[in-house]
């Protein structure tokens, strides 16, 4: 087996870091929204409430350091920090996915790490995700993967995934499913002993996943009218001139259904959604082409419901397209789902993925301006929340206000 040259590796983690530093610099909007300065008001100090990890920390470290850290100052401050410990986890994780892998696979994963650093990267420092609490789940996501490529220290994975769904429950549809397939996948891949050692291993990080969601989404809200007042003063002080995000106190703490207040929002999705799917039909082509490759080269039964586990891993996030509004941060967790789970199993040296990957990246390169797949991309970006790009923004506003007339355009401006 023939490894990647480590010269080669250094050089190409200096390509990484400049392209972080490049996309940061272009996409960097230097505020923390409304919403995301807000959950930093959330803590444990009111009981065990959802999204109350990363305020819980938060309040922490303002009693340990030697300054007052409830302002907006610090917010970002503490936010920015966050970001670059998230850029570094991601350029650590690609480069050790590069080192893992074999040398004849090295120029997928150099494009690959690219083009998921192109989504990456601006997602987290525009203004709608600077702070998002899917960061951390991001984060978290990345160390359990490279843990189950290492294999070592595997029985950390059953922690990192209740801390997922501590930083935010719905983790259980957006990032864990890298956690879940993974370990799904080792399991069948495995001999009888070390097969059930990764069946309990999957059903650990399942079960307490979906005791702590049934938890926050159901029970944790009954002391939310006592707490309120207290929690709303919090994050007037946390947020930019004392501007709070009203929604999401009022859903995560007293428990209110916003579907009504979101009604608009959801209509928007079904006009955005098509005009996305359009802008990414060649990677939508390559992308089936690849899977039913894949599928096609499996030799057994067993071997066919493994790599299905991996193709159908990112429907997770389906509950969240149909009932909730952030559509780019739905789009951001399919996207992240097949990038880190392809690198990893590259990592991981399977061979039908391997050969999988050769022969589409040859019959890529064997068209002409198949370079433009590398560049087409930064076309949408940043992802957003609610809007999933500028361009399904400015075509969706358009179709709609001057076409469809579903939306009340005055709410969409």
């Amino acid at each position: 087996m023939r490894t990647i040259n480590s010269n080669s590796t250094k050089r190409f983690s200096l390509v990484l870091i400049l392209f972080t530093f490049v996309l940061f610099v272009r996409f960097f909007d230097g505020t923390v929204n409304q919403i995301n300065a807000t959950m930093l008001a959330f803590s444990y100090k009111y009981g065990f409430i959802s999204r109350g990890l990363i305020g819980t920390i938060y309040a922490a470290l303002n009693r340990i350091l030697p300054f007052d850290m409830m302002n907006y100052t610090w917010t970002y401050r503490f936010t920015l920090a966050i970001t670059l410990v998230y850029y570094v986890i991601l350029i650590s994780f690609l480069v050790f996915c590069l080192k893992k892998c074999r040398k004849e696979q090295a120029e997928s994963m150099r494009y690959l790490a690219i083009l998921f650093l192109m989504f990456a990267v601006p997602m987290f420092c525009c203004q709608f995700n600077f702070g998002r609490l899917d960061v951390y789940c991001v984060m978290l996501s990345l160390i359990g993967a490279a843990l189950l490529i290492a294999g070592r220290f595997e029985w950390l994975l059953v922690p990192i995934a209740a801390l997922g769904v501590m930083v935010h429950q719905g983790n259980v549809f957006m990032f864990l499913n890298i956690i879940l397939v993974l370990t799904l996948y080792k399991a069948l891949s495995q001999k009888e002993k070390e097969r059930k050692k990764y069946f309990r291993l999957f059903l650990f990080c399942f079960m307490i996943a979906s005791v702590l969601f049934l938890w926050f989404e159901l029970f944790s809200h009954f002391n939310g009218t006592n707490i309120y007042d207290d929690i709303v003063a919090k994050a007037s002080a946390l947020c930019e001139n004392g501007e709070y995000h009203a929604d999401v106190i009022d859903h995560e703490i007293l428990g209110i259904d916003l579907t009504d207040r979101e009604m608009t929002w959801r209509i928007f999705n079904i006009i955005q959604y098509p005009i996305f799917i359009v802008a990414m039909l060649p990677y939508l082509v390559i992308a089936i082409k690849f899977f039913r490759g894949l599928l096609g080269k499996a030799q057994d039964k067993l071997e066919k419901w493994k790599y299905f586990f991996i193709i159908a891993g990112a429907g997770t996030i389906l509950p969240d397209i149909l009932l909730k509004v952030d559509s780019g941060r739905w789009i951001f967790s399919i996207i992240c789902y097949y990038f880190v789970i392809l690198l990893s199993l590259l990592a991981m040296k399977d061979p039908l993925i391997e050969q999988q990957a050769q022969e589409s990246l040859a019959a890529i390169k064997r068209h002409p301006g198949s370079i433009l797949l590398l560049i087409y991309p930064f076309l949408f970006q940043p992802l957003g929340d609610v809007y999933i790009c500028n361009i399904t923004e400015w075509i969706g506003k358009f179709l709609n206000n001057y076409l469809l007339h579903w939306c009340n355009g005055n709410l969409l401006y």
